[in-house]
């Protein structure tokens, strides 16, 4: 049954009830009453006393109850109709609304038409669309980049596996093959294990041990390991650390985040260095990781930390990931009540911020 035929059925019901208990109300109540003004002081078996006057007076009363009953409900069936319209109308959009997004049509918008709470529903259905809108695109974008990753690795590890096996390659040769297969499955490892990140993250699945740790010690080990690595693109990595700078974190994931901050400066910077700076500002500990490289240009500063997003289309892949590095670092930080920013200017660098909260 439709929900505009109930409406209407409900609407035709309630006037019976109440046609129902108003006959009730006149056959004792005002009959009740009607007789003690007609046979004075008779409280029992008035309709005995009663005039034959008065008994008509009553089914006439009746009769009219009887009458505006019949003639509401012919009324109101039709207004009922015409509002149930106005009310059924947003219902019916909503349902093709769904529909569209169960197919897969996630542009599907709703147009907004009621300033009430059918409304509001219509906002947040609205706004559910654009988040799948957002998803849909990002699994896109996923599938297209593992797709392309795992392609371009793939095509060299099957051209160098032939050339180890082939006779006719030189020892020396064959020893350059194995060092670029080496390289290759790496870089597939390295994909994964990101994707295996970012589903942790998703799924809520990854371990948070806070406790009260040494800031600057833990971001000093974490550019310790990273050293070798600007050394051999001729980089300065130089560390700048204030002294007895205590949160609440995990060391752990503190490591990991530095890592990846650093890992991108250094893949993104051909000339000068990187700077890791540690301070305390007011009742935060401010972490600064600058560099010299390329920057970023600045309609892409506020998708830096989408997921899967990378800017520079044109760049090889072998000098990035699937784009998700950024996405878990923002995760890490605000998991341990921190915040993560970044400045930059094209041609002349990045710096990425992360602030956390003191502990006493």
């Amino acid at each position: 049954m439709e929900f505009r035929t109930k409406l209407i059925l409900s609407y035709i019901l309630v006037i019976i009830v109440v046609i129902f208990f108003a006959l009730l109300f006149v056959n004792i109540y005002i009959g009740n009453k009607f007789a003690k003004i007609v046979v004075e002081g008779t409280e029992q078996g008035f309709l005995v006393f009663m005039t034959p006057q008065g008994r008509v007076f009553l089914r006439a009363v009746k009769a009219s109850f009887i009458w505006a009953g019949i003639i509401s409900i012919l009324i109101g069936t039709f207004l009922a109709f015409i509002i149930s319209r106005f009310v059924t109308n947003p219902l019916q959009k909503m349902e093709e609304f769904t529909g569209k997004i169960s197919k897969g049509d996630y542009s599907a918008r709703i147009e907004i038409t009621n300033d009430d709470e059918i409304g509001a529903l219509q906002k947040k259905l609205n706004k559910m669309a654009e988040h799948l809108t957002e998803i849909e695109n990002m699994r896109k974008s996923l599938v297209q980049n593992v797709s392309h990753d795992l392609r371009t690795p793939l095509t060299s590890l099957k051209g160098y596996i032939e050339m180890v096996t082939d006779p006719d390659f030189t020892k020396e040769e064959k020893e350059k093959a194995i060092n670029v297969i080496k390289s290759e499955v790496e870089r597939m490892e390295s994909m994964l294990d990101e994707l295996s990140k970012l589903s942790a993250i998703d799924s809520k699945k990854y371990e948070i041990n806070c406790k009260r740790m040494d800031l600057g010690s833990a971001i000093e080990n974490a550019a310790n390991l990273m050293r070798m690595d600007a050394k051999s693109k001729n980089l300065y990595l130089k560390t700048d650390i204030e002294s007895d700078v205590y949160i609440n974190g995990d060391e752990k994931r503190i490591r990991e985040i530095i890592i990846n901050l650093l890992s991108n400066a250094i893949k993104f910077t051909e000339q000068g260095g990187i700077v890791v700076s540690v301070h305390k500002e007011k009742n935060a500990a401010i972490i600064s990781v600058k560099d010299t490289g390329k920057g970023i240009k600045e309609e892409d500063l506020s998708k830096i930390f989408d997921r899967f997003f990378r800017g520079d289309k044109s760049r090889p892949k072998t000098t990035g990931g699937l784009g998700v590095g950024l996405t878990i670092v923002k995760e890490l930080v605000e998991a341990m009540n921190g915040k993560i920013t970044v400045k930059s200017k094209v041609g002349e660098g990045s710096e990425f911020i992360i602030t956390f909260p003191l502990t006493k």
